[in-house]
């Protein structure tokens, strides 16, 4: 766990960008990022690192706050050790004249060891590296003479404000030293290719690339404790039909009951298995939940009928829940992940958590 005084936001979690206006227009992707902000660029980056290098970090942080130390977004591996992403926004190609300031932090910063030094250090910039900057980061030791060339001139006044950093005596024998082959690069057109296979990037450049659904899940043979709730309602309906106690043991004789008993938890786990896909891709907002809320919504009136039985109440309630409009969520609306049987497996949730119940 990295300690700064300086605000991190660690993006093991991180909420898909909810901006509407990138489904209006189809925009090439590398025209897109020209157009961010600067703060929306760091972001995209932020997705960028947790979704592509997720095995290769034990943790990804975005500092979120000016006097970053050079560092936009950090990856720290298992054993402490850290890479650092720069992000840069200009209009056109980085150039070198617009980063001695950046390569001055590194050093400055690493020498009085406010920060590590890096295993690595990304320049990552928006719309690319220009070539005679990009010759200069291939090369340790241009790198090392551009930067002190040019200390007085970019460096000295700009590193902490109203203090000038005069690079000199121990100061200038680090630089002099400092190992430069650290600093790398990644182009946009890797990064946007790499980005394009996360479940971000649907949501921050549209497109018809959605994110998949994962897998399903199978019932488990015997119920789980997690699910008696739901299951005793069942039973409990199963009971007022038949007019005599039906426990798990006795359902087993019924075969009718047994059928319809295993497609309510098919039914269960397929609602569960959207939940998980859910909280693959959303981290704070509770889209599950916004489901739930809708189907008790438009169940709700129709639950106060009449009824024979807990067991026509059952079985026409999930009839009626196939027909209820889950669009609120964007998950429905625009990702299609919902089915009949997440709609019939959403009223068991519901039943779950006592929301509803089957005997009348």
């Amino acid at each position: 766990m990295i300690v700064s005084t300086f605000k991190l936001a660690q993006l093991d979690e991180v909420e898909p960008l909810n901006d509407p206006s990138v489904f209006d227009f189809p925009i090439p992707p590398l025209q897109r990022v020209k157009s961010f902000s600067p703060e929306e660029f760091e972001a995209f980056i932020g997705e960028w690192a947790i979704s592509c290098a997720k095995q290769l970090y034990k943790d990804v942080y975005r500092i979120g706050s000016a006097g970053d130390m050079g560092r936009d977004v950090i990856g720290e591996y298992d054993d402490g050790l850290c890479d650092y992403y720069q992000c840069k926004r200009y209009e056109g190609k980085l150039t070198p004249s617009e980063y001695w300031l950046e390569f001055g932090k590194l050093c400055y910063y690493t020498f009085n060891k406010d920060i590590p030094i890096p295993k690595k250090y990304y320049i990552i910039a928006s719309q690319g590296i220009g070539s005679k900057f990009l010759k200069i980061i291939k090369s340790p030791e241009a790198i090392r003479k551009g930067l002190i060339e040019q200390w007085d001139a970019k460096c000295s006044k700009g590193i902490t404000s109203g203090h000038k950093i005069e690079l000199k005596d121990s100061f200038l024998d680090y630089v002099k030293l400092f190992d430069f082959s650290i600093v790398d690069t990644f182009s946009m057109e890797r990064i946007i290719e790499e980005h394009r296979k996360t479940n971000y990037f649907y949501f921050r450049f549209g497109g018809s690339i959605k994110p998949r659904r994962g897998s399903g899940i199978l019932p488990p043979t015997t119920p789980e404790q997690s699910e008696l709730k739901y299951v005793n309602k069942i039973l409990a309906a199963y009971s007022q039909y038949k007019k005599v106690t039906i426990d798990l043991d006795l359902l087993q004789t019924i075969p009718d009951l047994l059928v319809d008993f295993k497609d309510n938890r098919i039914n269960y786990y397929s609602a569960e298995s959207l939940k998980r896909s859910i909280r693959d891709i959303f981290s704070s907002e509770d889209h599950f939940g916004i489901l739930k809320n809708e189907m008790n919504s438009g169940i709700k009136d129709f639950m106060k009928g009449e009824f024979y039985d807990g067991y026509k109440k059952l079985t026409k309630t999930m009839h009626e829940s196939t027909k209820v409009n889950l669009s609120v969520s964007i998950v429905d609306r625009d990702l299609h992940f919902v089915t009949n049987e997440d709609k019939k497996g959403i009223c068991h949730h519901l039943a779950n958590e006592d929301e509803i119940d089957w005997v009348i």
